[in-house]
């Protein structure tokens, strides 16, 4: 095990183990996809953030070191939610990491390779603190996205993506009532629909699937209504108006 002076950054992965060059590439590829969401999710004062690979040799310590002229202060923002992001999956606070979708979709396969290779952990050193990258947080990933029960009912939200998956229609809802974006699967019969709907505030019935926690996860939409935008709505002058002339 890769001890605190042989680490090269301050943000650096030790995958271990006797990996494949796929399960090895595929490993570095999800830690800079974490490590660039994580940047890219404290961009608050503007300042740009690089980085620099840097690796040690004849180990498999894979580290990224920031630009020279990056500031100290979104660097330790940067540090911190590295590190508050892979502890709050490791308790299953999925939801409550402050990370985004992509985020945790690097770890859960990062976490799914550790799981494989059970006797070589896989570990991520943030300020030469190391965390280990078990596979309890694949499973309690799997777990949180796993549909307990649905129902028929409408949801409100934002259109922001759409994606061809297998033949079907899959967008993305996002609403400010729940942390993350919710699946939506329409039939290729709502195809213009989606596409006229893109961006805008809609109003989605069909069947949802719930957590036990009742939080949605997804749904099967039926129909989907684009809504007013709030600049489009009567204002509180416009109803005293209605009133008035009623």
């Amino acid at each position: 095990m890769a001890q605190p002076d042989n680490i090269p950054t301050d943000l650096t992965l030790d995958v271990g183990g006797d990996l494949t060059p796929e399960e090895f590439v595929a490993a570095v590829r999800d830690f800079f996809g974490y490590v660039t969401e994580i940047t890219a999710a404290q961009s608050g004062d503007g300042s740009d953030v690089t980085w620099t690979v840097r690796v040690r040799e004849g180990s498999s310590l894979v580290g990224v070191e920031p630009n020279q002229t990056a500031p100290s202060s979104r660097l330790s923002m940067i540090y911190e939610q590295a590190k508050y992001g892979l502890t709050a999956l490791t308790q299953g606070e999925i939801s409550n990491s402050g990370l985004t979708d992509k985020a945790v979709s690097h770890l859960k396969r990062l976490s799914e390779l550790a799981e494989k290779q059970k006797n070589a952990p896989i570990n991520m050193w943030i300020k030469r603190e190391s965390m280990q990258i078990g596979g309890n947080i694949y499973k309690r990933i799997k777990e949180e996205l796993e549909s307990d029960y649905y129902d028929n009912g409408c949801l409100e939200g934002r259109l922001e993506a759409i994606q061809d998956v297998s033949g079907a229609l899959r967008i993305r809802v996002k609403d400010f009532l729940y942390p993350r974006a919710i699946n939506c699967i329409v039939p290729e019969r709502m195809i213009d629909t989606v596409l006229h709907s893109f961006r805008k505030r809609v109003e989605i019935e069909g069947i949802i699937h719930y957590r036990s926690n009742g939080t949605p996860i997804s749904i099967e939409a039926n129909s989907i209504d684009v809504l007013p935008e709030d600049n489009e709505l009567p204002t509180a002058a416009d109803v005293r108006g209605i009133l008035t002339s009623a």
